[in-house]
Formats: C-alpha cells, structure tokens, sequence
C-alpha cells in the first residue's frame, strides 16, 4: 500500500472506534486526492472547517475535517459517522479517524453518562453524610451502583450498535482508505 501506514479500528472497548492512517506525503496532495476521489454508492461526504481552520472562503491546505455518514435512504438508528481530521505532521500527511453515532444520539450517550456520575456522585456524598449523622436514610446508598449498572447498559448498548453498524463502518473506512491510496505510476511491460 505504497506510502500509507495503517493501524486498523479496533471494537472492543471503545466506546467510538478509531483508525489512524499516515501519508508520507505532502498534506495538499493528499487533500486534493480526498476531494476527488472520495465517493462510494450510499456514502455522504461533507466537508468542514476544523475549529480556528479559518473562514469558510480562504483555502488551507494543512488541515481540514470530513464528515462521512450513510445516505438518508439507507441510515438507520445505529449507522455510523467517520470524522476524519486531516493534519500535516513533518511534511508529512495524518489522518485521524473516529466513528460515533448521528451526532444527536451521541450528545444524548454523553449527556446519559454525565448525568448518571453526577447522581452517583451525589447520592454517595448524601449516603455517607446521613450515615455519619445516623438519621439512617442508607437508602441513598444504592443509588450509586444502580447508576454503575444503568453506565454498564449504555455501554452494552453501544458494543452492540457497533455491532449492528460494522458494515458501514467497514465501508466508510474503505472509502477513505480507497481515496487515499496514491496512484500506482510504475508503468507496465
């Protein structure tokens, strides 16, 4: 595979997979090569500006972000989003590749687990203190783990949705991997 190396996305733990791929090649070549040749049947492809990336109508060519996800038709509950960072690294080009799910349904997971630490956090300080002043509320106390197994489910939940979305996992990181391969030029006898 000519000038890429590759470490392949792992499932096991993570909760959003990822996936790196360096380029030994110079960050606008590989850029331009991603904006022509990123395309495969059912697969959306946006492009944004990182953060502090500058205005939308100056052209840099050291960094930039894109967004794949499935199209409409075919997206499901489940379906994946590849944020792909592209950032130059010694004259060299990184891709950094992360899935999660449709961004709504990824801010709800987060916002689930903030809120489940903060009532586990709280009921054992609650717990502990009306232990120590013996009004026997101890109740409080389970709480805490009844909000470490509903933290277990979500996550549950989320190795399966990876699970169900592997497919299209598979196939947004063979569109990448698809675009950044460089062009073989070594000509044929």
């Amino acid at each position: 595979m000519g000038g890429l190396a590759l470490r392949r996305a792992t499932l096991s733990l993570e909760l959003r997979a990822t996936f790196t791929i360096g380029v030994a090649e110079p960050t606008g070549v590989v850029l331009r090569r991603l904006r022509a040749r990123m395309a495969a049947p059912q697969v959306e492809v946006r492009w944004a500006r990182q953060p502090g990336g500058g205005e939308a109508t100056t052209v840099r060519e050291d960094q930039d972000h894109v967004v794949l996800c499935m199209i409409p038709e075919v997206r499901h509950f489940w379906s994946p989003w590849l944020m792909l960072d592209v950032q130059a690294e010694d004259g060299a080009t990184h891709l950094f590749g992360r899935f999660s799910p449709h961004p709504s349904v990824w801010t709800g997971f987060a916002f689930c687990y903030l809120t489940l630490t903060a009532i586990g956090f709280f009921a054992l300080i609650f717990a502990w203190a009306s232990q120590l002043s013996g009004s026997g509320n101890s109740w409080l106390g389970l709480l805490a783990p009844l909000c470490a197994a509903i933290a277990f489910a979500l996550w549950w939940a989320s190795q399966v949705g990876q699970r169900l979305a592997r497919a299209e996992m598979v196939r947004l990181r063979d569109c990448v991997y698809a675009a950044v391969e460089p062009e073989d030029d070594t000509p044929t006898a």
